[in-house]
Order: structure tokens, then C-alpha cells, then sequence
């Protein structure tokens, strides 16, 4: 799995393209993360809104822009789920985030 992440600064976004594949379906997993799929739900990439706020919900304290950028960025896949782990190089500390994934019996 190749990731490429992003922190788009002017935006204040965090980009992570996890495969080169083009995406199906975008779920807006809440109001600022939203998740691009492929019709067999495999994850292809993520997007962070307002991602300084939001990843600061993730560590429990601030993180600064600057701290942004270097933020290494992890994806493991579990039936149903992938786990996203952030780890701040500065401070030696990581933040989780579960994105749960499941079919739709209304999408055919």
C-alpha cells in the first residue's frame, strides 16, 4: 500500500492518497473527513478538513501547522475497517483514527 500525505497549508487540509486508483464513492465519514472508495470499498484516499483542529481532537492537544507537515501518516486494514495511525516525530506520540467501511444493501 503506497500513501502519499499532504498537508496543503492556504487550506488547512490534509490530503492522503493511498492508491492511484480513481475512487467510486466519497462517504463524508463526519462534517470534515471525507473518504474516497472503489465500489468494493477499498480505500483509495482521505481528506481532512479544517485538519489542524481536527487532529488536534486526535492527539488531545494542539497541533500546530508546522507540526502538520511532518506528521508521518500509517494505514492498516482490518475486516471492515481501516486504521489510520498519525505520529508526530516531534513529539514522539501517535493518534488513531478508525474509518469503519461496509457495503450498503441499497448500492448494487
Amino acid at each position: 500500500m503506497r500513501i502519499k500525505y499532504n498537508y496543503e497549508l492556504d487550506a488547512d487540509a490534509v490530503v492522503i492518497e493511498i492508491d492511484m486508483q480513481k475512487s467510486d464513492y466519497t462517504i463524508e465519514l463526519t462534517e470534515h473527513i471525507l473518504v474516497d472508495v472503489t465500489s468494493d470499498m477499498k480505500l483509495v484516499g482521505i481528506e481532512i478538513l479544517d485538519a489542524s483542529v481536527e487532529l488536534s481532537k486526535l492527539f488531545n492537544r494542539a497541533v500546530s501547522k508546522d507540526e502538520m507537515k511532518q506528521l508521518l501518516c500509517k494505514i492498516k486494514q482490518e475486516p471492515n475497517e481501516y486504521l489510520v495511525q498519525f505520529q508526530s516525530p516531534k513529539k514522539n506520540e501517535s493518534a488513531n483514527l478508525l474509518i469503519p467501511l461496509y457495503r450498503s444493501p441499497l448500492i448494487s
